[in-house]
């Protein structure tokens, strides 16, 4: 259990839904921790270990969610930001790194949150107390599913340094 209760998670019937409005996007919703992105007006950002998403076409982006039936978690924000405000934030960041910044660390800078949220659900408790949250869609979840599984500020740095060690492998020479 996590101490952020989703409540009503509404089933997504368009994707079009997507090109219109801001979006927080949870991906891999079950896991420790999540993945965060977030899209507007059609145009989805992410700051991964591996680099960045900036600006992909969300109908691209829903795609790889549904053929690899990720868990995901959509929560529609009243909120709106020109495009160019999230492109001037993510412009700042080049890739998540375990010593430096995680995948959320553009986004709780877009909503000019407290430098004290690490972890999504703060982010979202915060969102909710502001009046933020219009509606949260879910795909590809378990018919239970409500709450973020629970994680501490260890298991990010633990999952981004993972990431980091995979992808230094992979660009390592094999010697010998």
């Amino acid at each position: 259990m996590s101490d952020f209760n989703f409540g009503i998670i509404s089933n997504i019937k368009e994707f079009s839904i997507f090109d219109k409005g801001l979006f927080l996007w949870i991906w891999y919703a079950d896991k420790i921790p999540p993945h965060i992105g977030c899209s507007i007006h059609g145009y989805y950002y992410s700051l991964k270990v591996n680099g960045k998403d900036e600006g992909l076409l969300t109908s691209k982006v829903v795609s790889v969610i549904e053929n690899k039936k990720i868990p995901s978690v959509f929560v529609q924000l009243k909120k709106d930001f020109n495009p160019s405000e999230i492109q001037s934030v993510f412009s700042k960041y080049q890739l998540a790194e375990s010593t430096k910044n995680t995948c959320l660390t553009p986004i709780t800078e877009l909503f000019q949150c407290s430098d004290s949220i690490f972890q999504l659900s703060e982010l979202l408790k915060n969102l909710k107390e502001r009046g933020e949250i219009e509606t949260v869609f879910g795909l590809n979840l378990t018919e239970d599913y409500r709450n973020l599984p629970n994680y501490t500020q260890d298991d990010i740095t633990s999952r981004l340094l993972k990431l980091e060690n995979v992808k230094s492998e992979k660009h390592t020479p094999s010697i010998g």
